[in-house]
């Protein structure tokens, strides 16, 4: 028998999908210089000269069997420090190698994380508005999304709307800092008191709560802003990047997963995403 859940999936298309479908006919109708698409998060302007030119100089220089060879399950290693030697640089977070999952973009980072963390009928919160996939990522982990309205003068976390969403079958709650879609920041205070809120939780049920922060929008912050670093309010934090906006190479399909080394089950909860990457294909 066919899953008839996946059919439905399959035969629906996401809000994103059909805002980008609309946004080409409009094109075609009355030109692409009057039309403003804010659908698809495809780049404006071309990656950084110094990605073609490694391209260049890898596909000349290395051995082509090494070059396009598999890797270990959990990414190159080379890779793997190279992004703990950036986060420990930039962020101050003592992380390793070991810490660090390469995937196919933030949407594997995500789905990995989702089936690491969550048992079947455990619920994952998000703060609307929502990257509207969170949710077909969250059942497809066996999860049960509930969605937490933002405070509408500064989109901030309304916390009397948390503490009402939250239950002991809460198993994690995503960020998104900067928001798709409202660009809004989610500010110091925010976070911090958000990893106070969250560790009197971990109290009250005894056992781990997972804050999972999605960051490809991390870089990309104006007027002198910074988006916080949600791993530095919360001990059990787990980063979800993608590099498809920061360095608009969104058809690479490169990011990473990274286990905060203040994690209190730093070692299993790694081993479960290597799990959930192996069961879901990503290797």
């Amino acid at each position: 028998m066919i899953n008839p859940n996946m059919t439905a999936l399959g035969k629906s298309s996401s809000a994103i999908r059909a805002l980008a479908a609309y946004g080409a006919k409009r094109k075609q109708e009355i030109g692409e210089e009057n039309v403003c698409d804010y659908s698809l998060g495809n780049p404006n302007v071309p990656c950084p000269q110094v990605i073609t030119d490694c391209m260049i100089r890898l596909l000349k220089t290395e051995p082509p069997v090494a070059l396009h060879a598999y890797t270990a399950s959990a990414g190159c290693m080379e890779a793997r420090s190279a992004v703990a030697d950036y986060t420990r640089r930039v962020y101050g977070l003592a992380a390793e190698a070991g810490d660090v999952y390469m995937t196919t973009g933030a949407a594997a980072s995500l789905t990995i994380t989702l089936r690491a963390v969550c048992a079947r009928g455990e619920e994952v919160i998000v703060f609307t508005p929502y990257f509207p996939e969170y949710k077909v990522f969250i059942e497809n982990a066996g999860a049960v999304i509930r969605e937490v309205p933002v405070r509408g003068e500064d989109f901030q976390i309304d916390f009397e709307a948390l503490e009402t969403a939250f239950s002991d079958k809460t198993a994690a709650v995503i960020v998104n800092s900067p928001n798709n879609p409202t660009g809004a920041i989610l500010s110091e205070k925010t976070l911090a008191a958000l990893g106070d809120f969250l560790r009197q939780k971990e109290a009250l049920y005894a056992k781990e709560i997972y804050l999972i922060s999605d960051e490809p929008y991390r870089e990309i912050v104006y007027d002198g802003h910074r988006a916080a670093f949600p791993a530095d309010y919360y001990e059990d934090t787990i980063l979800c990047y993608s590099y498809s906006k920061s360095l608009s190479l969104p058809g690479e399909r490169i990011g990473y997963i990274l286990v905060s080394p203040r994690a209190g089950s730093r070692a299993d909860l790694f081993a479960a995403i290597c799990g959930a990457g192996r069961s879901l294909g990503y290797v």
